[in-house]
């Protein structure tokens, strides 16, 4: 497996792979009107796709830069622009389970890249996510805060979010497995 930068010819199996994710998790929980679009968010500083030796998208993560959260900020001792966020963090359906640890490498290289940046890394999950709830804790990611999310489900049900902090110290290459 291959983890590197983002590049645009990248877009459209992140898309396709993203397609497999929400038809197997809901994630994201709206379909985006332009989905290539969405795999940027606003701020978006960077972005990593996990790639198979074909050449196919089996992840993608990407980090916002100065991340407007004051009490996240104050509890890192951070202003919100040297505040970073993990943003649109999946790995598909069929790459999980293999022994891959797609999602523990595509963290790290966030991590890797703010560390250089001497940006302070968080991320959000609803509370229903207990597969990366699992993950970020395992990774020794550390919750500091629980909130209501500010969007609702199609259902009309208002999750709650929880928010963490990138450990510390980056993990050994090993504790992530191989890419």
């Amino acid at each position: 497996m291959i983890i590197r930068r983002r590049r645009e010819a990248d877009l459209a199996g992140c898309v396709e792979a993203l397609r497999a994710v929400h038809e197997a998790d809901g994630y994201p929980t709206w379909w985006p009107q332009d989905p290539a679009v969405w795999l940027s968010p606003p701020g978006c500083a960077a972005a990593w796709v996990a790639q198979d030796p074909t050449g196919a998208v089996l992840g993608h993560v990407s980090v916002v830069r100065g991340v407007d959260d004051p009490v996240v900020a104050a509890l890192c001792g951070v202003s919100t622009g040297d505040l970073a966020a993990v943003s649109r963090l999946f790995v598909a359906p069929a790459a999980r389970g293999r022994g891959l640890r797609l999602g523990s490498a595509l963290l790290h290289a966030v991590q890797q890249w703010t560390s250089a940046q001497g940006l302070q890394l968080m991320l959000d999950v609803v509370d229903d996510g207990a597969p990366a709830v699992q993950l970020y804790e395992r990774l020794g990611w550390k919750l500091v805060d629980l909130r209501p999310a500010d969007w609702l489900t199609p259902t009309g049900h208002r999750h709650q979010v929880r928010i963490y902090l990138a450990p510390d110290e980056l993990p050994q290459a090993d504790a992530i497995g191989p890419h």
